[in-house]
């Protein structure tokens, strides 16, 4: 049977039709969004970033109320004649993520709403053991500790639309980890027993150095169109790369891995500023030297990374010792760094950032004794959330680019 060309083409048109009110309800909420909470655009504002015509925004506008992704402010009185402007702001709470920062030592978790403002966090005790393969203890800890965020936070499961895990090991642009380590293999997340229950949460897992740098580049005081790095310095160095405002992973997602520094004269292994200042405090006690770090101290009970810089601050001679040991080293990754990579800036981060802030000028100078390119060397503000700010970046980020697909959770 001959089928008239017109009829043919209604299918081709109708999904043209469909492709085209897409892209713009998506150019609309992105825009939207980007207005600061609290704040709304009205009917011509949107018609004005995005020249599309008053009855397209309104049509798109009204798709986007009923979806619950935005809500429409009470009307306002006219300032002339015609009907008073629409006003239409992002609806902040019509779902939330959350970010899980899943260390080796530890494992920290915020809930956020679509603006990222922390609602609720929680967290589990839990230190993992390299011999043991089962994943069971860590899956566990890591469910308490979304529990206790959702709980901290009043946030209903229901509303959750996705998870981001931060994890200390690489990861691929395709969310795998290269096999053949056995650290980075206890590192990784079981994501659908942790999620066991709950099957319409999203999820997906980031190395946390990665997160450390689209932290700085979203909240931080970099310019987050330029070349930086952020080196988590706490338990083991690692690295998130920012080259002109883009992330690198590597073909593997090791980019920003750093086990090439057991072969640095002078630094010999990955572990970072905390586990080393631990070890130099119990040696200098062992070795019956006075210093207030003794105090309190037994096998199982050494002094802490933030200890011994407090001790310093004090004028302890065995910490301020440990600090300059610790400076030199720090300076010396950085110098590797700065000659593979020339960023601008080097952002220090992690729980230690604000103990470091103190040497960022002694550390300065070191390097560029030691480099050719010197970079700025600062301290991060966001301290030890650094990674579950990261991670809840990075869940927004897939929310936003996946918006109009996601169906929003009834109130």
């Amino acid at each position: 049977m001959n089928v008239p060309e017109s009829r043919r083409a209604a299918p081709a048109a109708a999904s043209s039709t469909n492709m085209l009110r897409r892209s713009n309800a998506r150019l609309i909420l992105d825009r939207i969004w980007q207005v600061p909470s609290g704040s709304t655009l009205t009917a011509n504002e949107l018609i004005s970033s995005t020249s599309l015509t008053r009855a397209t925004v309104l049509g798109v506008c009204d798709d986007l109320l009923r979806d619950g992704w935005i809500v429409e402010e009470p009307a306002r009185a006219a300032t002339g004649k015609g009907r008073p402007a629409r006003h239409f702001a992002l609806n902040d709470n019509a779902g939330y993520v959350i970010g899980v920062d899943a260390g080796y030592s530890g494992i920290r978790s915020v809930t956020a709403n679509l603006r990222g403002e922390v609602k609720g966090r929680g967290g589990a005790a839990f230190t993992a053991d390299l011999d043991d393969p089962d994943p069971a203890p860590r899956t566990a800890a890591l469910q308490r500790a979304i529990d206790t965020a959702l709980d901290d936070g009043g946030i209903d499961p229901a509303q959750v639309l996705t998870v981001c895990f931060g994890i200390p090991a690489p990861v691929s642009r395709r969310g795998t980890i290269p096999t053949g380590n056995p650290f980075w293999e206890r590192m990784a997340v079981d994501q659908a027993a942790v999620l066991a229950g709950r099957p319409h949460w999203g999820s997906f897992i980031e190395n946390d150095a990665n997160l450390a740098a689209l932290a700085e580049r979203y909240n931080g005081t970099v310019d987050p169109d330029g070349s930086f790095l952020v080196l988590l310095a706490g338990e083991r160095f690692g690295a998130g790369i920012i080259e002109d405002g883009h992330l690198l992973h590597g073909s593997l997602g090791g980019g920003g891995e750093m086990h090439y520094l057991d072969l640095v004269e002078g630094v010999g292994s990955p572990e970072a500023i905390a586990p080393l200042a631990r070890a130099w405090a119990a040696e200098a006690v062992a070795a019956g030297r006075r210093t207030v770090l003794s105090r309190g101290m037994s096998k199982k009970n050494k002094p802490s990374a933030e200890a011994v810089f407090a001790a310093a601050e004090g004028g302890d001679a065995v910490a301020l010792e440990i600090v300059e040991r610790l400076a030199e080293r720090l300076s010396r990754v950085i110098s590797t760094l700065a000659s593979l990579l020339n960023p601008d800036t080097v952002v220090i981060g992690g729980a230690v950032a604000p103990s470091i802030a103190r040497l960022v000028e002694q550390i300065e100078q070191k390097v560029a004794a030691t480099s050719h390119f010197p970079p700025r060397v600062v301290a991060s503000s966001l301290a030890g959330d650094i990674v579950l700010t990261g991670a809840v970046n990075a869940a927004l980020a897939r929310v936003r680019d996946s918006a109009l697909e996601i169906e929003l959770p009834t109130p």
